[in-house]
């Protein structure tokens, strides 16, 4: 949840309904007096009110991810149930999903479906958001998003350093798994059909594909 009460000091009922009608972006130009607003910090960023929507930070500007579907949301139920029970048995750091910041650098902080983060690197945990890059991110792509998460997000995954990615595509029924090389990601194995999703991060886990993809809720 951003923190308002910084931008919120002095201001009356009204004023504050008036606000929450728009962007987190003009909010912060009406607060400050100015039109445009050409770059934000993280720190700026996190001063804007919370409206409810996902926004990410991407080298200082802001952009709104459209609300996930119905079958995003399954797929990432039970990719949390089966990770999530074994997390809880094998302790081997932190798992946890969006809405949530992870801080990738000042300027830039973006809401994976779901990251994980060793053991020996939950210092990076915060109260309010991830300051650093998590060992695994996993973005669940949509015909709205997909293009964005291949195009402007692995380069600042890459960048920072994130060591493993999973691309989950729900409309083919995919998972490609990404190892970081050198300064660009190499695809380690693309799965479908009626294989196994494992990870070396994730000694004895493993998740077929059907129960990855079930959405029985929906048939």
């Amino acid at each position: 949840m951003r923190h308002a009460r910084p931008l919120l000091v002095g201001i009356g009922y009204r004023q504050f309904l008036r606000w929450t009608r728009k962007s987190p972006v003009e909010v912060y130009n009406d607060f400050m007096g100015t039109e445009v607003i050409s770059k934000l910090t993280y720190k700026e960023f996190r001063q804007l009110p919370d409206d409810g929507k996902r926004y990410e930070l991407i080298h200082g500007e802001v952009h709104l991810s459209p609300s996930p579907s119905t079958r995003h949301q399954l797929i990432l139920l039970n990719l949390s149930l089966s990770l999530g029970t074994y997390m809880k048995n094998a302790r081997l750091g932190v798992l946890a999903f969006a809405p949530l910041d992870v801080c990738l650098n000042p300027d830039t902080a973006v809401q994976p479906d779901l990251i994980f983060i060793s053991a020996k690197r939950v210092g990076i945990v915060h109260e309010n958001f991830v300051a650093g890059a998590p060992d695994l991110a996993v973005e669940i792509l949509s015909k709205s998003t997909a293009a964005h998460d291949r195009a402007t997000k692995l380069p600042l995954y890459a960048e920072a350093g994130v060591a493993e990615i999973w691309l989950i595509d729900p409309q083919v029924k995919t998972v490609e798994v990404l190892r970081l090389q050198g300064r660009k990601y190499v695809v380690d194995s693309t799965l479908a059909g009626d294989q196994t999703l494992r990870s070396a991060a994730f000694p004895g886990w493993e998740l077929p594909l059907p129960e990855l993809f079930s959405s029985s809720p929906l048939r």
